[in-house]
């Protein structure tokens, strides 16, 4: 999952991550790996807080299924909301069905996005800017708000899978401001489309639409599947899912990837949070402290929500060790 998610993610977080930090981005991406790989490991505790942490799992999960499809519509079918909807409603009746994405797919779509990425890095840099590079200023609150924008595309406790995540972000980001400059790839609302159109890329645009079904479309698949494994029934993720299509057509991709953000970081609070109830350690203070500083850098609205998703959740999630229906 780890690298369609993040390819889908950096689609947009691009633009989002340039817009609180500018150039800072680059330093976000070091910031949310050293939160992502200080995470403890998932602590075993009672049946309630069992519960409140697989709620937060669940939301965590599901915040991804709107991202994924506002960035599909945003890019091939700019300005209908009702297309993003329909993504998340198929990715929902599919996963329902029990479509799965075998590992050599997994690993198919893997090397083709690598090979997109680093065919995009290439171009960025192969090709003068039409606009000088200007230096970065020092922004402590850019560098903190961008860091929260790109940790829910980052993995966990994979030391190797995350070293090679922040490599590709570093690599993408960097040429995405270099050609663009951090103003304009901070106000573009497709800032891949828009790098490869200042290096005359436009003729690549059929191949940019192949990335992005291949990244969006199998990430939130495996999204919903991963919301499944945290319901008592397998049913159960199609409510989650119309809920994920309601978002994804009243969010757009902005909103959604701060929302991702917001789910993702409260899960790691509460796992930080629970495994300190075992044993105080350096790893879940650190956890803790990031997280919630990163947290403060993200807007109400998605704060408010998470909170309201999370509680709910906690009436549908299984216990921990409960076998799913």
């Amino acid at each position: 999952m780890v690298g369609v998610r993040l390819a889908a993610g950096l689609l947009i977080a691009l633009a989002v991550g340039a817009r609180a930090g500018g150039w800072w981005l680059l330093g976000g991406a070091v910031v949310a790996a050293l939160l992502a790989w200080c995470v403890p490991e998932v602590p075993a505790v009672k049946a309630n807080p069992a519960r409140l942490l697989s709620a937060a799992g669940l939301v965590s999960r599901l915040a991804l299924v709107p991202v994924c499809a506002s960035v599909f519509a945003a890019y091939l079918a700019p300005g209908q909301r009702w297309a993003a909807a329909v993504c998340a409603l198929v990715v929902t009746a599919a996963g329902a069905a029990g479509l799965r994405l075998a590992r050599y797919a997994r690993a198919w779509l893997l090397g083709i996005l690598l090979v997109a990425g680093a065919g995009f890095v290439a171009l960025c840099f192969a090709i003068e800017p039409a606009q000088p590079v200007t230096a970065p200023r020092l922004a402590t609150g850019g560098l903190v708000a961008s860091a929260a924008v790109l940790f829910p595309l980052l993995p966990r406790r994979k030391p190797a899978w995350l070293a090679g995540s922040v490599i590709a972000v570093l690599a993408v980001a960097a040429g995405a401001l270099y050609q663009l400059g951090p103003v304009r790839l901070a106000l573009s609302g497709v800032p891949v489309r828009d790098a490869l159109a200042a290096v005359d890329g436009q003729a690549l645009d059929p191949l940019l639409v192949g990335v992005v079904v291949l990244s969006t479309v199998p990430a939130a698949l495996l999204a919903i599947g991963g919301v499944r494994e945290e319901l008592p029934w397998r049913w159960a993720s199609v409510p989650c899912g119309l809920i994920a299509a309601a978002a994804a057509a009243l969010l757009d991709p902005e909103q959604a990837l701060l929302l991702a953000a917001a789910a993702a970081l409260a899960e790691v609070l509460v796992t930080a949070v629970l495994s300190m109830t075992t044993g105080i350690t350096a790893r879940a203070v650190i956890t803790a402290v990031l997280a919630v500083t990163l947290l403060a850098w993200l807007p109400p609205f998605a704060l408010l929500e998470t909170v309201v998703a999370v509680v709910a959740a906690t009436a549908v999630t299984r216990r921990s060790g409960t076998p799913a229906g």
